[in-house]
């Protein structure tokens, strides 16, 4: 017998909950060796045969717990039979980890997604910031919306993400949601990304984005020049809201900064050089990259003309929802009769693009925007404008 499992249920009579009820408890014992655990079933002493292993009675509840300890003392036999087969020794631990281990539940595309934003979610402010976060949760939705609607299930298996999903996904969102090119590609590489950690975690074997291909096409990039900026200056505004809305796109224009780290701003972030010029070193809130911003006498005029009172201000400017501060600079766009859409990111193009045609190298302004290298400055912002073709055509 030293050299088989034994296994006893038991109670802790001395546990008592208010209900008059004991744990029920599970020993197994091997050779000098015994474990004890918590079945996790609570019983009346009163109702426990000692002889049978069992409960009195025919209840349902009765019946369950009865039926538990059969279908445990089977199961800890095959375990016990399983390690002596492979020649294991006997861990008792292992086996009661084993009887209680959850079942295994095969993930699905919804969860997984909902873990990963999760994760992101807690991360905002620190290596993330919250359009990240957001984006992913514009994707959970659009991905949820699709199995739904067009699927008509709750959820998949990540095992049933094929490519054959991902083209039907895209097809979706180009015929039932309207998306443009380049929208419906950002929710494909958004779901990629997913994918991908689900593959390094081993939950899927590969990725089905391996053979479908996601690529953005390359669109007109708006911005302004030097004289619809003026223009932006010189229009007549009465309401606060564009007033305020109509700096910020100014300081903009002069740093080149994203609508993000402009909010954030304070003044721990400009510095004065030993030849007094002043500048804002800041790290993105995008990607982590260092913007080295010279101070243009606009955006030092701005920046006093917020900070003129003495209370202390943990941020250099008053801010409004992106949301918000978009609809209103394309407010300000129309009053000022320019037949473009503005945003805020047609303020950072705006510096980068006059930075250009001023004659600023693609190197320097790469630094100023924070861009990780040269061809992203190039691909996005130096776009070749009229001025700039003439001044070269000048120097034949």
């Amino acid at each position: 017998m030293a050299n088989k499992i034994k296994v006893t249920f038991w109670l802790r009579r001395t546990k008592v909950n208010k209900n008059g009820l004991v744990p029920l408890m599970l020993r197994l014992s091997f050779q000098s060796k015994k474990v004890d655990k918590a079945t996790g079933y609570y019983i009346d002493p009163g109702q426990w045969n000692l002889t049978k292993q069992s409960l009195k009675g025919n209840k349902d509840q009765t019946r369950q717990i009865n039926e538990w300890i059969n279908e445990s003392l089977v199961k800890i036999s095959d375990l016990y039979r399983e390690e002596l087969k492979k020649g294991n020794s006997i861990h008792l631990h292992s086996i009661i980890n084993q009887l209680f281990a959850k079942p295994f539940e095969e993930p699905s595309l919804l969860k997984m997604i909902e873990e990963y934003n999760e994760q992101l979610r807690v991360r905002v402010n620190k290596d993330f910031a919250y359009s990240t976060y957001e984006k992913y949760v514009f994707t959970y939705d659009k991905v949820k919306a699709f199995i739904r609607g067009s699927l008509k299930k709750q959820d998949i298996l990540i095992r049933d993400v094929t490519t054959k999903f991902i083209i039907d996904f895209d097809h979706y969102l180009r015929v039932h949601d309207n998306n443009q090119h380049n929208t419906a590609v950002k929710y494909c590489i958004n779901l990629k990304r997913i994918l991908n950690v689900a593959v390094l975690k081993g939950v899927l074997e590969k990725s089905p984005f391996n053979i479908h291909k996601t690529v953005y096409k390359d669109t007109v990039q708006i911005y302004l020049d030097e004289r619809e900026v003026t223009a932006i200056e010189n229009v007549k505004l009465v309401r606060l809201p564009h007033l305020l809305a109509r700096d910020l796109f100014l300081f903009q224009c002069s740093t080149g900064l994203a609508y993000t780290d402009m909010v954030k701003l304070s003044i721990e972030d400009i510095s004065t050089d030993v030849m007094g010029r002043k500048w804002i070193i800041k790290p993105r809130q995008k990607s982590g990259i260092i913007s080295t911003i010279p101070l243009l006498p606009k955006a030092i005029e701005l920046i006093n003309k917020h900070n003129q009172n003495d209370k202390k201000q943990s941020c250099l400017f008053p801010s409004y929802s992106i949301q918000k501060y978009n609809q209103y600079i394309a407010e300000i766009g129309a009053l000022a009769g320019i037949h473009k859409k503005l945003s805020s990111h047609v303020g950072r193009r705006t510096f980068g693009n006059i930075a250009l045609a001023r004659g600023l190298s693609l190197n320097v302004i790469s630094k100023i925007l924070g861009h990780s290298n040269t061809l992203i400055t190039q691909r996005i912002y130096a776009i070749t404008t009229q001025k700039i073709i003439t001044n070269e055509i000048e120097k034949w």
